[in-house]
């Protein structure tokens, strides 16, 4: 589906108030968010999973300087990786920094390729996010090889909350807290305490695309060039510090967690750059395959010789007629 084909049903039906512009990987959400907020009076709230770490640079393509000067942010470098940040701590935080934009009467414009965490802070959350079945598969054969003790003592870890009111022999709320904890980064203790409520504010949701081969192909150039530009380094001198993918959630993500083998000999450079390449295309296919099924996303689809400008007056001129 297109811009054109777009209609003020799909999504709410009152003016919107707060601008979504999601899109898949490497697809320029970043370079066109910034003429788009300019046009709008706009703040950009970064829906990014790792760009609100101080110490993740070269594996996160966040804002340049340049670009930050242009346009105020929020969630960029505002943590530590030694602090917790997950989808849910997103959703309560950025809907509060949506009602402090509104305050001043600018447009809050949320942009990133976080699924989850733009899922939680327009709807919370639902049941339908929790692992498929395979999940449990796998970790009822984790629980018999190593034991449930093993696991409980991981679920103390991931979700001490989750832990301190289950029983240690009580091996289905066991896994299904490591489940949803190892697939999303969320712990299950966050999803009882906090039902589903949805925004309450209407607003427009773009997802941004372009051609799927070439897209892949803007992938493999872009992993290419963070390792050019040091991310190996980036993450020896992490690990340096005691951060590895293991004990710290933001690293077990693609793009980091794929330096690791190749720091402990175990692949070559070769072989860890293509992992990382597999690893964002999967997740590109995984971003359309999310989008599909989300009736309100306006599909907006650029050409990437089209100048960031263009298309992001495009966006602009859909939005402010959804205004009128």
């Amino acid at each position: 589906m297109n811009l054109t084909d777009a209609s003020s049903e799909r999504n709410n039906t009152a003016a919107p108030r707060l601008l979504i512009l999601t899109g898949t990987t490497a697809v320029g959400k970043t370079d066109v968010s910034i003429p788009l907020a300019e046009a709008l009076k706009g703040e950009i709230i970064n829906a990014d999973s790792r760009q609100i770490y101080r110490e993740l640079h070269v594996g996160t393509a966040k804002p340049e300087p340049e670009q930050l000067a242009r346009v105020r942010h929020h969630f960029i470098n505002e943590k530590s990786i030694q602090e917790r940040w997950t989808a849910g701590d997103f959703a309560r935080d950025g809907r509060i920094r949506i009602e402090e934009i509104l305050s001043r009467g600018n447009v809050p414009v949320v942009v990133g390729g976080a699924m989850l965490y733009l899922r939680a802070l327009l709807d919370g959350f639902y049941d339908e996010e929790l692992p498929d079945q395979a999940d449990y598969v796998k970790l009822r054969a984790e629980w018999n090889a190593r034991g449930g003790d093993v696991l409980y003592d991981e679920l103390k870890q991931s979700d001490p909350d989750l832990a301190a009111k289950t029983d240690p022999r009580d091996h289905h709320r066991i896994l299904r807290g490591l489940a949803i904890y190892r697939a999303h980064g969320i712990r299950l203790s966050e999803l009882q305490q906090s039902p589903p409520q949805p925004i309450g504010h209407p607003f427009r949701l773009y997802f941004l695309y372009g051609d799927r081969e070439q897209t892949y192909a803007r992938v493999n150039e872009r992993a290419q060039r963070m390792v050019e530009a040091g991310l190996v380094e980036e993450v020896k001198a992490l690990a340096a510090q005691g951060w590895n993918d293991t004990n710290c959630n933001a690293l077990k993500t693609h793009g980091y967690q794929e330096v690791f083998p190749y720091l402990r000999g175990e692949i070559s450079r070769e072989a860890m750059i293509e992992e990382i390449q597999k690893a964002v295309r999967h997740y590109v296919k995984r971003q359309f395959t999310w989008y599909r099924r989300d009736t309100r996303a306006i599909w907006i689809c650029r050409e990437f010789a089209e100048p960031d400008a263009d298309a992001a007056a495009r966006i602009c001129s859909d939005y402010c007629s959804a205004i009128l």
